[in-house]
């Protein structure tokens, strides 16, 4: 999984990298895969919320994958 907006949280690997939109704006994305590199989510937001700036949309992204990791870890654990 190559990315330029990365990051491990938890037990997981949030994808955060924006999708460039016609006008110059970008629409944020998030997918979130476990230690294994499994994808286990992809949600893209709402065309209707684009951010002027890359950064904006990656920081978004970041955010709701915590908010998702936080509520999910109980149930995606690796073993021991």
């Amino acid at each position: 999984m190559t990315t330029k907006h990365g990051m491990r949280y938890k037990n997981f690997i949030l994808l955060c990298d924006p999708k460039p939109l016609a006008d110059g704006r970008f629409g944020a994305q998030v997918a979130v895969a476990d230690e294994e590199g499994v994808r286990l989510i992809e949600h893209p937001f709402p065309a209707r919320d684009p951010f002027a700036t890359e950064d904006e949309a990656v920081e978004y992204a970041k955010a709701w994958g915590k908010t998702w990791a936080d509520e999910h870890e109980a149930t995606h654990r690796p073993e021991p």
